[in-house]
Parts: structure tokens; sequence; C-alpha cells
């Protein structure tokens, strides 16, 4: 079977001495080996970290690109260079390193972030070092301030400790290493890492994105510790999603491998209500005190005389798809499709659902109107649970 070679890049941007080589050894979750070069027909020398690693029948090298010493260059000759590094590297993306002992020049990341941004290449602002100086937040406040100014018509959000603007950047703080503060005898874990890798790569397109995760392929605390987030971004059940981590040695390839949803008209994939057993659940991740028809909603039923047994959905948010279709097959559910909506928000989708007759689709209608309509719980319990002994309806 014939080998293939890939190779992604990433700009790493930030004073000295702010822990950039710290931050992507973490990222990578191993020691990056340093080089220099001066990308073709460039002067300037610029530090290269690589790292190579072997998936499958796939061998990837990422390079990160330091750039040092240009925070006293002019706005005209640091923009002629980052177009130029970024035409040589077609990166993924940009980090931009700053921590609370250093902070840089604002103008400068504003020249930077401003034509990455023009060039279609997603900033992350990050503030290292977290732990070393208390005013971690003025700098987390400095870079939104700046992407305010750039980009006012984008509202932010925040997740996770993440703040994000669009798919255009988003500002966090790590501490890449534990830090041990001696004189108080006080020690504090790595922070932030794996929240940071997961927020580049739902920014990122497709093709992006799984390069950026081949990039992260060895660091197992990141594919454990963000597991449950990670499954609704790739769309894999979350069983699925854990078994290939823990057990399968080209795990990358099996999850990349997944269809996307994204586009009009896709048939998902529906498993037979009985393939499990009759007490089988529907999602090996549902928390049974949870509802899981939370983040949907039934907008139409054909009339009983309709020839085709049809129910129309929106969904909230299209990470549900994979929970919400196993969910409806258990319930007599035979096939999904995405259809096109009105709605402007691009979370939402529009979904088909076909039935095996035309009971089950008047019992999933009725179930939802009481749904609903009231407020309700649900439980799974076995037959010995005590308030059941006594009183029966």
């Amino acid at each position: 079977m014939s080998k293939s070679f890939e190779q992604s890049n990433i700009l790493i941007c930030g004073s000295p001495r702010v822990g950039k080589s710290t931050l992507i050894n973490a990222i990578c979750r191993k020691q990056l080996s340093k080089s220099y070069s001066s990308l073709g027909s460039s002067t300037k020398t610029i530090d290269r970290y690589s790292s190579q690693s072997v998936i499958g029948q796939i061998t990837h090298e990422t390079h990160f690109w330091d750039t040092p010493g240009i925070e006293s260059w002019n706005e005209n000759d640091v923009r002629v260079y980052m177009a130029s590094l970024i035409e040589k590297t077609h990166p993924l993306c940009m980090i931009y390193c700053a921590s609370p002992g250093s902070f840089a020049i604002l103008e400068h990341v504003a020249w930077m972030v401003s034509e990455c941004h023009r060039n279609n290449i997603f900033c992350a602002l990050v503030c290292t070092n977290m732990w070393m100086g208390r005013n971690r937040q003025n700098v987390v406040d400095e870079f939104c301030k700046l992407l305010n100014t750039l980009y006012p018509q984008v509202t932010p959000t925040k997740e996770d400790g993440i703040i994000y603007y669009d798919r255009i950047a988003l500002v966090t703080m790590v501490n890449s290493t534990e830090h041990v503060d001696k004189d108080f005898g006080v020690a504090k874990p790595p922070l932030g890492v794996d929240e940071l890798i997961f927020g580049i790569a739902k920014c990122l397109k497709r093709d992006f994105m799984i390069a950026w995760f081949r990039t992260v392929s060895e660091n197992k605390s990141f594919w454990t510790t963000m597991s449950s987030k990670l499954s609704n971004l790739l769309k894999v059940p979350y069983e699925k999603f854990n078994n290939l981590v823990e057990r399968a040695d080209n795990f990358l390839d099996s999850l990349l491998g997944f269809s996307d949803f994204d586009d009009e008209y896709t048939t998902f994939p529906i498993q037979s209500r009985n393939s499990g057993g009759r007490n089988a659940k529907l999602s090996s991740n549902q928390n049974w005190n949870e509802p899981i028809f939370y983040d949907a909603e039934i907008i139409d039923m054909p009339p009983s005389t309709s020839k085709s047994k049809i129910l129309f959905f929106t969904l909230k948010s299209k990470d549900m798809i994979l929970q919400f279709s196993a969910a409806l097959a258990q319930l007599g559910a035979r096939e999904i499709r995405n259809r096109p909506s009105d709605e402007t928000d691009p979370h939402q989708c529009l979904i088909e659902v076909k039935f095996e007759d035309e009971n089950n689709l008047k019992a999933v209608h009725d179930f939802w109107q009481v749904m609903n309509q009231t407020e309700v719980t649900c439980k799974m319990v076995d037959n010995s649970y005590a308030s059941f002994n006594d009183d029966v309806l």
C-alpha cells in the first residue's frame, strides 16, 4: 500500500521569552526540534519548530514558523513581511503570544491580524504564562479591544474561557506547563491548552481542521479531555469516537473518514431500532436525566391522508444531528434528510424524517406536543425501584 506525505505550516508570533516554544510543545505534546530558514529569497532568518507524526499510511509534518525581531519594524515592513510569509507557507492559522510580563505593542498586533484576515488566515491571540502575573486579564482585555476596533461589526461570543470573533480570531489565556510559586508554596496546573486546540479547530475550514488535527494527533490529553466536544464537532457518536481513540492505531483516519453533514439533501445514517436489543441506548453518551430533544422543534406534520409519512423538524444546533437521528430511529424513523431552510441562523438546520408507519409518526408527533406544552422530567430505572412497588397506575 502506498504511503503519502503531508505538510502543514503555522505562524507563531510574539516577543521573545513569552513562552512560544513551550506552547507549541504543549500543543503537540512533545518536544519539537528547532532549525533555521530564510524562506527562499528572504534574507531574514526565521526560527522553525518541526514535528512529524505517522498516522496510518500518512506521514504528516508540521512547521511552526517563529518571526523574531519584527516588533521594531514599521507598519509597511510588517505588512509586506507577513504577506510574503503567508504566501510562502500557506499557514493553517496564526498564533500570537503575549504574556503578563512582556506585552506587545498593539499596533504591531493589529497590522499582523489584519494582514492575516486579508489572506483568510485565522488568528488566535493568546495570553501565555497566565499564572506569572496578575495583569493577565489586562492582556485579554487589550486583545479584545483591538479586535473590537478592527471588526466592530462582529459580536464576540464566549465559551470555555475562549472569546470568539466569528471565524476571524479568538482570544484566550493559557499556562502551558505547571507553574510553581516557591515563595508561597503554590502549584498551578497547566490550563487552557486543550481548549485552545479545540477552539482553533472549530474555526478552521474542514481541510485546515483535518491538518490541524493531524498536528495534534499525539496529544492524548486533548483527545480524551475534549472527547465530548470533538464527537459533536466531527459528528461521530460518542462511544464510537472513544473506541477509535483508545483502540485504533490510525484512529484519526477513521474519525476524519466520517461524512460532513452540512450539505443540503444529505441523508443521515439510521441504525435499526432493533440492532442493539430492546433495551439498547439511543446514543452511547446519553444521560437519561437530560432531554434528548432540547435543541429541536417540530414545525409541521402532513395531514393523515398524506401518502408520505413525514415529520419536519428544525434543529437549533447542527451538533444534535447524530444524537437526534439515533433517538428517532428507536421510534421508527426510516430516513432523515437535510432540507433547505429559510432560517438565517447558520447553526440551525431543517430536517425531514420519514417513518415506517403512520402510527409511529402520530405517536412521535403527539408525544412532542405534550413535551412542548408541559414541564416533564424522565429518568430510567429498573423494576425494583422503590417508588413503583406500591403505586401502580
